[in-house]
């Protein structure tokens, strides 16, 4: 199902996130990569290497597929500093409010199993409430102002992450 909001006159500047969430992870990451250069710590349990790596970004990917096909579907911009012209929540949307975030926070997963850093994972969770909290609620009070009751209806089936 796809709401969309033909009254953009309010809406016009979206959320107000200015700082990509993408580029939030990246930070995390290279953080990451930089303790370990630090102080060596490694991935426990022999979980580790491109098998694993492979599995986790296969499934990211089909998630972020599925997610950005939607939006354009909706006719409306995935980017969180643009305006929103429909609600979406069919698809993976169904199931999380906030799938491509989950395949962000897959990304950086992936990205540990690849590089056998326990920093990187290490640091999935502070980027995750980074991203909460800066990026997600703005996000949700925007969707809320801009979609009124259909949204908060929508909050109520369906989780934030999983």
């Amino acid at each position: 199902m796809t709401t969309t909001n033909s009254d953009h006159s309010e809406d016009r500047h979206g959320p107000n996130v200015r700082v990509h969430p993408p580029i939030i992870f990246a930070i995390s990451i290279l953080a990451g990569i930089g303790l370990n250069n630090l102080w060596l710590l490694e991935m426990p349990l022999g979980f580790h290497g491109r098998g694993y790596g492979s599995i986790i970004i296969l499934l990211a990917t089909l998630i972020a597929a599925w997610s950005l096909l939607k939006f354009h579907r909706a006719n409306t911009d995935v980017r969180p500093d643009k305006p929103d012209s429909a609600l979406i929540t069919t698809g993976p949307y169904r199931f999380s409010r906030s799938p491509l975030y989950i395949v962000l926070t897959l990304a950086q997963i992936t990205t540990a199993v690849w590089l056998n850093n326990l920093w990187v994972l290490l640091l999935v969770l502070p980027s995750i409430v980074v991203v909460t909290h800066y990026a997600i609620a703005r996000e949700e009070r925007y969707l809320e102002q801009l979609f009124g009751q259909k949204y908060l209806d929508y909050k109520q089936r369906v989780r934030r992450w999983l």
